[in-house]
């Protein structure tokens, strides 16, 4: 599928009641090349295991219970990475790609936001930029064939739902 193809798949928002806007057109240019991480499950968090020198097996304790007394396993948190580009050919109308990736970085890291998949029946992620984020291609003065790539990583600071 190629990158203008992703209209409708991903969207977004920076606040809890907002209203998702598809990430395609939140920002004149911008397409997304793909989302890792919607289907990662973090280590687990409140599982110990102690291994013994002279045995086959391992203990293991399992630290929390739900409300009918069930062992439940707690996850870490997961990081998504969202690989990106602004181009002028994506675009309604002329635009300067400088700015748009500005605006689209700026809207990626400046707050907390919610990231929905289509493609993982509407999966929603509550994420924050905790990383340095910098290009990772950047191609000006071609005209309408400049362009800006990168990749946000988000690290969740909800389960994925």
């Amino acid at each position: 599928m190629a990158a203008n193809d992703l209209k409708g798949i991903y969207y977004i928002k920076n606040t809890e009641e907002g209203e998702f806007s598809d990430i395609t057109t939140l920002v004149n240019g911008v397409r997304v090349l793909k989302i890792d991480g919607f289907m990662a499950k973090g280590a687990p968090k409140n599982v110990y295991t102690a291994s013994w020198e002279y045995e086959d097996d391992e203990d293991f304790a399992i630290v929390m219970q739900d409300s009918e007394d069930e062992k439940r396993i707690i996850r870490e948190c997961v990081d998504i990475e969202l690989t990106f580009i602004v181009r002028q050919k994506y675009a309604n109308g002329t635009i300067d790609v400088r700015t748009q990736h500005k605006t689209f970085v700026d809207y990626l890291t400046n707050t907390d936001v919610w990231i929905k998949s289509g493609y993982h029946n509407d999966a929603t992620a509550h994420c924050v930029c905790l990383q340095e984020y910098k290009p990772t291609t950047e191609k000006y003065k071609r005209g309408t064939n400049s362009y800006v790539m990168g990749t946000i990583t988000l690290h969740c600071i909800e389960k994925i739902s």
